[in-house]
C-alpha cells in the first residue's frame, strides 16, 4: 500500500508570458519548508531567473529539477497544470502553487484536494488545484491528466483544471478525499481581512493554508497585497505579518555599529568613516574630556553620555546595548581603535541567514597576530560578561553562528595607552567567577606582563587544573607563560619543564618548540636547540588564533637552527638556515653579520 511521501513540488516556468519570481513566491517556499518540514522541496523549472533576489533566497531550501514546459500553451500556468499532474502521478507528495502559504502541516493519509466553489445543490463545482496531496500512481491524478489533454486550450482555464477535477470526482467520489473550501482557501481575492487586526486569526482555526492570488496583484482591489515586501513584513503589524513575519528575508538588515569611548578623539573620524555603511552608529561615552563627543556628533554618530561607577567594561557595554533601538537586527561591537574594512556590510548580509545570532569573522590585532572574533551579534539575547576582557554571552537563546573569512576588522591602537586598569579588573573577574577558564588565563598572563612571576605561575597552574580548561592551544600558551616566568626567576629546569609540557599539549604548534629552542640556546645546549628549532620548522600549517606568536613564523626558528648548527659543526646547514632567516628579516644586521661570518669560515 503506497503512502504519501513528505516531499513538496513547486513549478516555475520562465518564458515570455511569465511574471517575475516575487516576494510572495519566496514566502510560499519558506512557509512550506518551516511548516511542513518536508524530506525535500523540488522546484521544477526550465530556466532559473537570473539576478532575482527572491529566487536566490530560496536556494538553501530547494532542490532544482530541470523540467521543460509542455508545448500546449504559451502561458506558464497552463504548462504547470500538466507538469504538476505528471510529478504527482510519478512521485506523489504535495503540490503547492507558488502563492499558496502553509500555516499548518499537512498529514493526510489519502489523496486529498480542497473544494474551491459549490454548485447550488451544495456539490463541488470546482476543486482547488493550488494544493494537491497525492499518492504516487493515484488513479484520479492519472485520469485527470488524460482528460485534461483532451480539452486543454478549448475553453477557459477553469474548464480543464478546477472544473474538470470536480466532474471527475462526482463520477467516482471514492478516488480522493475532499476538504472544505475554508481549509485551503479561507478567503477569496476580494477579501482583505488577512491584512486586518490579529484577532482575525480565529477565522483560520480550520485552515491549513492561505492562497494569496498573486495573479490579481495588478487589480486595484488588491492594493494592500501589492505592498507586501520584506520591509512590509518587518514593519507592519497585522494578521498577515503575524502569520508570516518570521520568514522575512535577512537582506536589508538593520545594522548598528556600537562602541564605548573615553578620550579617543584621535580615532573618532576614522572609526565613523569605516562604519558609515551602518544604519546607525551609537557611541556610549564614559566621560571624555577631549573632543571625542564633539567629533563623533559631527561625524553623524549618536552619542550618549553614560556614567559607570565603579568601572567595569561589561557594565559599560551592557549600558551601550540598552541604548540601541529594539528593531536593530545585527549589532557590530567595536572599540574606537578598531577599523571595519570595506565591504563589511555586504558580507554580513550575505552570510547572516535566518536564525543567525552571531558571526565569526577575521580580526587583525596587530603585531602579526590574527584570529577569529565573535563580537558581531543579534540585538536580542546577549549580554556582556566579565569586568575586563569582557565577552558577549547568550542569554535565553540558542546560539547559531555564521562564519566568514571575507570580513576583517583591523586593530590600530594608540601604543601609549596604559593597560594599568586591566590587572585589578581581571583580579575582580577571577574573584567573581573563579571557575571560568578564559579569564583565569587572562589574569595569569596579565600578572606576567606586570612582572609578578611567581603569582603568574601559581595562577597558570590554577587555570590548568580547572575542569573547563580543555583547549589545547590555550593550555600550551599557559605553559609558555610559566616557562618565561620560571626563566625570569632563574629556574632554568622549571622553565624547560614547562616548555616541554607546552609541546605535549599542542605538539602541532611552533610556539612551544621555539620556547625550548630559546631556552636551550641560552644554556648553549646546541643539540636540543637545533632539534627544537627544526621541529618547529617542520610545522607548516599556521593557525589564526590569539595564542599564536607571529615571531615563530618569521626568522626566529631559522635563526636558532643556524646558530645551533654552526656550533654543532654543521656549517652548510648553518649557512642555509641563516639565509632563510634573512628572507624573513632582510635588514637584520646581526643575521647579515652571522652569514658573513659563516661564509668566511
Amino acid at each position: 500500500m503506497s503512502i504519501i511521501p513528505n516531499i513538496i513540488h513547486f513549478i516555475w516556468f520562465t518564458g515570455p508570458m511569465s511574471r517575475d519570481f516575487g516576494f510572495i513566491n519566496y514566502l510560499a517556499v519558506r512557509a512550506a519548508h518551516d511548516v511542513q518540514k518536508p524530506d525535500a522541496i523540488y522546484m521544477h523549472t526550465n530556466a532559473e531567473p537570473v539576478g532575482n533576489p527572491h529566487w536566490e533566497a530560496i536556494r538553501p531550501y530547494v532542490t532544482m529539477v530541470q523540467s521543460e514546459p509542455p508545448a500546449i500553451s504559451e502561458y506558464p500556468q497552463y504548462q504547470a497544470d500538466i507538469v504538476r499532474l505528471d510529478v504527482l502521478y510519478d512521485q506523489g507528495g504535495i503540490y503547492l502553487d507558488t502563492d499558496m502559504l502553509l500555516i499548518k502541516p499537512l498529514s493526510f493519509q489519502r489523496t486529498t484536494m480542497g473544494i474551491e466553489s459549490y454548485d447550488e445543490d451544495g456539490s463541488p463545482k470546482s476543486l482547488n488545484a493550488g494544493l494537491i496531496v497525492a499518492k504516487p500512481g493515484c488513479p484520479f491524478i492519472g485520469r485527470w491528466k488524460r482528460e485534461m489533454l483532451d480539452v486543454i486550450g478549448t475553453g477557459e482555464w477553469s474548464s480543464h483544471c478546477v472544473t474538470l477535477a470536480a466532474e471527475i470526482y462526482k463520477q467516482n467520489p471514492t478516488l480522493i478525499d475532499l476538504r472544505s473550501a475554508e481549509e485551503f482557501l479561507p478567503f477569496d481575492f476580494n477579501d482583505e481581512w488577512i491584512y486586518g487586526d490579529i484577532s482575525g486569526e480565529c477565522r483560520l482555526i480550520n485552515s491549513y493554508s492561505v492562497h494569496m492570488y498573486d495573479t490579481y496583484w495588478e487589480g486595484v482591489e488588491w492594493a494592500e497585497l501589492r505592498k507586501v515586501n520584506n520591509d512590509y513584513l518587518r514593519n507592519e503589524r497585522n494578521l498577515f505579518t503575524h502569520l508570516f513575519g518570521k520568514y522575512a528575508m535577512t537582506k536589508n538588515l538593520k545594522i548598528c555599529v556600537y562602541a564605548i569611548s573615553k578620550n579617543e578623539e584621535m580615532f573618532v573620524e576614522r572609526f565613523c568613516e569605516a562604519a558609515s555603511d551602518a544604519d546607525m552608529i551609537v557611541i556610549a561615552d564614559t566621560g571624555s574630556t577631549d573632543k571625542t563627543i564633539k567629533l563623533a556628533d559631527q561625524c553623524g554618530a549618536i552619542v550618549h553620555e553614560i556614567c559607570v561607577t565603579p568601572w567595569r567594561f561589561d557594565d559599560a557595554r551592557n549600558a551601550a546595548i540598552a541604548l540601541l533601538p529594539r528593531n536593530i537586527d545585527v549589532c557590530v561591537s567595536l572599540d574606537l581603535d578598531e577599523v571595519l574594512q570595506p565591504g563589511w556590510r555586504d558580507e554580513i548580509e550575505r552570510v547572516w541567514v535566518d536564525g543567525t545570532t552571531r558571526l565569526r569573522y577575521g580580526f587583525d590585532w596587530g603585531a602579526g597576530i590574527k584570529f577569529q572574533y565573535e563580537k558581531i551579534h543579534a540585538r536580542h539575547g546577549y549580554r556582556w560578561l566579565h569586568p575586563c576582557h569582557e565577552y558577549p554571552v547568550p542569554y535565553g537563546i540558542t546560539e547559531q553562528y555564521a562564519n566568514t573569512d571575507m570580513l576583517l576588522v583591523i586593530h590600530k591602537p594608540d601604543p601609549t595607552k596604559s593597560r594599568g586598569q586591566y590587572l585589578p579588573l581581571l583580579e575582580m573577574s577571577v574573584r567573581e567567577d573563579p571557575h571560568d577558564p578564559r579569564n583565569a588565563f587572562y589574569y595569569a598572563r596579565e600578572l606576567s606582563f606586570n612582572a609578578h612571576w611567581q603569582q603568574s605561575i601559581d595562577e597558570c597552574n590554577r587555570y590548568l587544573n580547572l575542569p573547563g580548561a580543555d583547549w589545547a592551544n590555550e593550555r600550551c600558551y599557559a605553559y609558555r607563560v610559566m616557562s618565561r616566568c620560571y626563566a625570569e626567576l632563574g629556574d632554568w629546569e622549571g622553565a624547560m619543564k614547562a616548555a616541554r609540557m607546552g609541546v605535549i599539549e599542542a605538539p602541532y604548534t611552533r610556539e612551544p618548540w621555539c620556547e625550548i629552542a630559546k631556552l636551550a640556546y641560552n644554556r648553549h645546549q646546541w643539540a636540543e636547540c637545533y632539534g627544537a628549532a627544526m621541529s618547529a620548522l617542520a610545522i607548516e600549517q599556521r593557525e589564526y588564533l590569539y595564542t599564536v606568536d607571529p615571531e615563530v613564523w618569521g626568522s626566529m626558528p631559522h635563526d636558532y637552527a643556524s646558530i645551533a648548527a654552526w656550533n654543532l659543526g654543521m656549517k652548510e646547514e648553518s649557512i642555509k638556515q641563516v639565509t632563510l632567516a634573512l628572507e624573513h628579516s632582510p635588514n637584520d644586521a646581526r643575521l647579515i653579520a652571522n652569514l658573513a661570518h659563516y661564509q668566511a669560515e
